[in-house]
This record gives C-alpha cells, structure tokens and sequence, in this order.
C-alpha cells in the first residue's frame, strides 16, 4: 500500500496500479485498492471511472474521506447536484456530523469555489491536520497555487521558503 501512494505521487502510474491491483487480489473485501483506482482514474482525466470507484469503495467500508474525493470529481466534472449531495452525505457519515476540514476543502475546490476551499484549508491548519502534507504533492491543488493566501499557508508549513 506504502508504494502505491509513492508509485502514484512520483508520476509512476502504471507501476501505482499494478501494485493496486494485486493489493485488491489479496483482500478482495478491502477499500483501499478501490479508492486507490479512483484516485489513478482521476489523475488519468477518466472522472467516469474515477467516480464508480469511489461509489465502490464507499460501499466497502471506505472512511468519510472518499467521500470527499467523490464530492471533489463529481464537482471538476460538472455534475454540481451530485457533488452538493455527496457533500451532505460527507456531513452525515462524519463523526459527529462534523466534517473534517481538509475533507470539505477539498470538496469546494473541485466546485471551483476556492476561496471556501482555502478557508476550510486554513481550518486544518488550526488543527493541526495531518493531511496538510498532501498539498506539497498532489497536483489537484495546482489551481490554489498561485493564491497568496494558499503560499502563506504553504510557506507557514514550511513546504516553501
């Protein structure tokens, strides 16, 4: 699992979803390989296919998170409704109702709303989220980039000087 999401961070595709596939081989009943073939889906520009994995991997088990990622291709791909209503079942399934804010930022980033996404991105930085970490790699934040409010976050988590 460790080198897929290097396979994949490091451009490496092909090799990310070969070692998916066997991962889903030896635990047919786990999420991750599922997820993870969305994610690879979705970096391929096949948002179709991304969005039937992520449906599956919720099926399986998945945390809020991949929700959150269905939200984000359902949004990047036009289907606003679907993102909206991915979104309310986020706030649903999350403990307590409450969503992660790294999970709702990355839902209004896909809606193209990147203010909001920025704001709720500042949220997880008050609280000290781990997932923080992706916004050094993932490339579907490349959009916030060039805000200043998004390099100030940036440099604040020392990702730049």
């Amino acid at each position: 699992i460790d080198a897929v999401a290097s396979y994949t961070y490091s451009g490496r595709t092909a090799l990310a979803l070969e070692y998916t596939r066997k991962a889903a081989e030896l635990d047919p009943t786990f999420f991750f390989p599922v997820m993870q073939e969305g994610t690879l889906a979705l970096l391929a520009g096949n948002y179709p296919e991304a969005i039937a994995q992520y449906e599956r991997a919720r099926t399986m088990g998945a945390p809020p998170f991949t929700t959150a990622d269905l939200a984000y291709v359902q949004g990047i791909s036009g289907d606003r409704a679907g993102a909206m209503a991915s979104l309310a079942e986020l706030r649903k399934i999350s403990p307590g109702g409450e969503a992660a804010p790294f999970n709702l930022a990355l839902v209004y980033l896909g809606l193209g709303d990147y203010t909001r996404a920025i704001d709720y991105l500042e949220q997880a930085y008050a609280a000290s989220s781990q997932s923080l970490v992706w916004l050094n790699r993932d490339a579907i934040y490349d959009p916030l980039r060039s805000d200043p409010r998004f390099i100030d976050l940036m440099k604040r988590l020392n990702f730049v000087k």
